[in-house]
């Protein structure tokens, strides 16, 4: 070949070449970019990956099944997360060597291409996710309600009616408090043994307020449908899904007739062949049954003398009974009067129930004869159950409990802290320390709990929510217009009507507001003008974005200004001038979208994580009533500034995006004043690839690092954290009342065994840690570090609940008992074979063991005798 003919082939060679060798040559050099792109692909991948996770977990709760598909998918997002958490944790400690930039050629070149084709892969996986079926056979499910475990005498009754194919509508009803709702508990939760396997069973609570869109929107919550704003899309939905299958519809406490074909619902007459349908429905009026088209009516009488006694005497206790001849005497007129019925038995039994002194007892039947011959006047049978009921309320020896109680009636039902809060807005709690507020308010909890006037009940991981039986609130409302107590000056609209017909002008006086969890997308300016308002709440309105107006300082009365998870944006300098305000809270109160920090006009303060805590405190400084703040903070905000020094009651304060090597709390943090007085709840979250948390201080500042007030300590969504570390430190000694502990979304967690030293803790929470925990304490991990053991037991520990921590093997070593346990919630740790405490001898306190029977049935058991005894404990999750 001659050289012209060599140089032509080895031009049109060059370019083949050179790119297949060019990128090999930049590798080295784009180690940085390419670790982080991979970084942010991962992420994509890894909330693809938590939404179909949510998906299946949904699609469960009604025994959906997981496709094949999606389950090799899942696999393989596993396998790519492993490896680019080790290209990662490979990258960083390359990177300590010099300045953060490592000399190494060779070693950036690997890291550097393994980091792209994870990249590629990963984008690979994000795309495929649109192609897959993830849920298949769905089957249906049933939820158990809580109940009381007596059973009532209508129960054996009504189930047969529900299981034969003769009557497709069944109606119970009967007056307020006689136990139609405690019956159709207890059907719904005799179903889920029966029928859990065959049909589907929606329990829908009802109230005089509730409309059939109420209903429809309800039935597509508990099924899990996918819900639209058009009633006639929402009808089409229910009645497709349902339409070839058998389901139990338990609709309580109806005060109107509902149309079930406009609702969605098939017709229950209609059914036939393979399909049963049925509704049951509980109402205060017989004609209510008929006109929903009840094949079979039942209405449900006062107790006889028997089971009255029986049960009044369980609410007061057979140990107070028998205290003195006369108490016995006294109780069975008190039961007399009472006349059978259930609600009123259990309210004043409760009232009752530490009543040893015979005189107490004979005043009390004194009363009651007083209240039922009172001339008062109602239009219905509810005048002798009012006055009854009554009875419970003069007993509360609190005039400011009672006013809190008939104040709580505009309520149905409420979170614990919000009802609190909105006491603390009315005047009726008014602490000069918020804690003390709050444990004011708390007690007054516990006082109308143990005289059944309120009902706690969890409605999320340390959520608690606060209900009132219907017949209670309707007393509560009849003794405020007999008292000529003045509810008007409250507004709770919280997304319950359309706040957008809400005339706010009409109501000058008020001075409470709470439009919480509604659609807003403005800021009502109608509020400024409400100069008497003490409370206004407006979080949960996730599309707020207003610039709050600067009318706002109209507000002199303004006490407490709750902005939780909106993106309000309040005006400069606006906060220093509201002098009456306490409490501001702002947690999660921050716009990805528009950035961080300042507007660029800088005339307003975006209340967002970067650089805000300096201009809060600018405004809060000069108010000198405030008590608390929350707040969501960056990692910028929390070295350079809160770390320094706050001079304000910091209460709630969440610590959002950190991204570096690791987060240290040290003495400028753990030893500020402000803090160790008023820190309540600390949140530390979304911190990219953190590989620790780390608690620290300088020995002689030892003694000055403790969260006294500290209660609440979450750390959620550490993607590269593995652990939390202790130096020169224990935790008793920095969280010395910390009641309620969380990880949540945090993969490589190995154990925290740190947790046993701790004295109060009461609730613990280990969500999402699937990826290297296998087991949570462990002595000699104590042993072997800094910490020394002061305790080998959780004397306070009430309440343990591990979800998706699939490596976990057993919880604790043997030695470690937990004495006081309740609650052992199990979900997603199919590896966890062996419980907490020994297997025959479980905590004297423990109320339920909750997880799948298939996780119970590979739990291992001393023998089947030991496994029945626990048996007992077993709730289905």
């Amino acid at each position: 070949m001659d050289m012209l003919g060599c140089s032509r082939a080895i031009g049109s060679l060059l370019p083949w070449v050179a790119s297949k060798v060019s990128p090999h040559v930049v590798y080295p050099f784009k180690v940085c970019k390419n670790v982080r792109v991979m970084e942010l692909a991962t992420s994509k991948l890894k909330d693809l990956k938590k939404d179909v996770e949510i998906e299946i977990a949904d699609a469960e709760r009604v025994n959906g099944t997981p496709t094949n598909q999606v389950q090799g998918w899942l696999h393989r997002v596993e396998t790519i997360e492993n490896e680019a958490a080790d290209i990662v944790q490979k990258y960083q400690q390359m990177c300590r060597c010099i300045w953060n930039i490592s000399p190494n050629l060779c070693s950036n070149y690997k890291i550097s291409k393994r980091a792209a084709k994870k990249h590629n892969e990963a984008m690979d996986l994000c795309e495929e996710k649109a192609t897959i079926q993830v849920i298949m056979m769905l089957l249906p499910q049933v939820q158990e309600m809580p109940a009381s475990s007596s059973k009532s005498s209508y129960l054996e009754s009504v189930l047969h009616d529900v299981i034969d194919d003769v009557h497709s509508i069944i109606g119970i009803w009967g007056m307020g408090g006689i136990g139609k709702t405690h019956l159709l508990e207890q059907i719904n939760n005799a179903l889920s043994k029966d029928l859990a396997s065959k049909v589907f069973v929606v329990f829908v609570t009802c109230s005089k307020e509730y409309y059939e869109e109420n209903v429809q929107n309800t039935i597509i919550e508990k099924l899990r449908l996918s819900k639209s704003n058009n009633r006639a899309v929402n009808q089409l939905t229910i009645y497709n899904f349902l339409k070839e299958k058998s389901f139990v519809l338990l609709l309580d406490d109806l005060w109107s007739s509902v149309n079930l074909k406009t609702i969605g619902i098939p017709d229950p007459m209609e059914a036939g062949g393979a399909y049963k349908r049925k509704v049951v429905l509980t109402t205060r009026s017989e004609k209510v049954c008929r006109k929903m088209g009840a094949k079979k009516i039942i209405k449900l009488d006062v107790l006889n003398w028997e089971t009255a006694w029986s049960l009044f005497k369980k609410n007061v206790s057979e140990e107070t009974i028998n205290s003195h001849p006369l108490i016995e005497k006294c109780a069975r007129d008190v039961v007399k009067k009472l006349g059978g019925l259930p609600l009123a038995l259990i309210v004043v039994g409760k009232a009752m129930y530490d009543k040893n002194d015979p005189s107490e007892w004979e005043q009390a039947v004194v009363q009651l004869k007083q209240v039922c011959n009172d001339d008062v006047e109602l239009s219905d049978e509810y005048q002798s159950v009012f006055k009854t009921l009554r009875f419970s309320y003069d007993s509360l020896h609190n005039e400011n409990l009672k006013q809190c109680f008939l104040h709580w009636s505009l309520w149905r039902h409420i979170e614990k802290n919000d009802l609190v809060e909105l006491w603390m807005g009315l005047g009726l709690i008014d602490k000069a320390d918020i804690q003390e507020a709050y444990n004011v308010g708390y007690n007054y909890m516990r006082t109308l709990q143990a005289v059944s006037l309120l009902e706690i009940v969890e409605i999320a991981d340390d959520s608690w929510q606060c209900k009132m039986h219907d017949v209670i609130r309707d007393m509560a409302l009849w003794i405020a217009s007999n008292d000529k107590v003045d509810l008007n000056k409250c507004i709770v609209d919280n997304g319950h009507r359309n706040t957008k017909t809400l005339q706010l002008e009409l109501f000058s006086e008020i001075t409470v507001l709470n439009l919480s969890w509604n659609s807003l997308e403005a800021f009502p300016d109608e509020i400024c003008k409400l100069v008497h308002l003490q409370y206004l709440n407006l979080s949960y309105n996730f599309n707020l974005r207003s610039l709050l107006p600067e009318e706002l300082v109209a507000l002199s009365n303004l006490k407490y200004l709750l902005l939780r998870k909106t993106k309000c944006i309040l005006p400069k300098g606006v906060l220093s001038k509201l002098k009456a305000l306490r409490m501001l809270d702002l947690s999660n109160c921050y716009d990805d979208a528009d950035g961080l920090g300042y507007s660029t006009s800088d005339k307003y303060l975006r209340y967002l994580p970067e650089k805000i805590f300096p201009a809060l405190e600018e405004d809060l400084e000069q108010l000198h009533n405030f008590q608390a703040l929350g707040i969501t903070i960056s990692e910028y905000d929390f070295y350079y500034e809160l770390s320094k020094n706050v001079s304000v009651p910091v209460r709630w304060l969440d610590v959002l995006g950190y991204n570096g090597g690791y987060m240290s709390f040290s003495n400028s943090f753990l030893g500020n004043s402000q803090l160790q007085r008023n820190l309540f709840s600390l949140r530390i979250r979304a911190s990219g690839v953190a590989s620790w948390v780390e608690f620290e201080s300088a020995n002689e500042h030892r003694s000055n690092c403790c969260l006294d007030r500290l209660e609440h300590l979450s750390f959620e969504w550490m993607l590269g954290m593995t652990e939390v570390k202790w130096k020169r430190l224990n935790p008793k000694d920095v969280f010395p009342r910390l009641r309620v502990l969380t990880f949540d979304n945090i993969p490589y967690l190995t154990s925290i065994s740190w947790v046993i030293n701790l004295p109060c803790i009461r609730e613990l929470y280990v969500l999402g840690c699937d990826r290297w925990m296998e087991q949570l304490f462990r002595i000699d991990e104590l042993n072997n570090g800094e910490i020394i053991v002061n305790q080998l037991s959780f004397p306070s520990l009430k309440i343990i609940h591990l979800s998706q921590v699939k490596k976990l093997v057993r919880i604790s070593d043997p030695i470690i008992t937990f004495p006081v346990l309740e609650i052992l919630k199990i979900h997603y740790c199919d590896n966890l074979k062996k419980l907490p405490f020994k297997t025959g001898d479980p905590p004297k306190s423990l109320k339920y063991i909750i997880g799948t029977e298939e996780w119970w049935d590979n739990v291992e058991m001393e023998d089947s005798t030991h496994r029945s005894s626990l048996q007992l404990y077993l709730k289905k999750w």
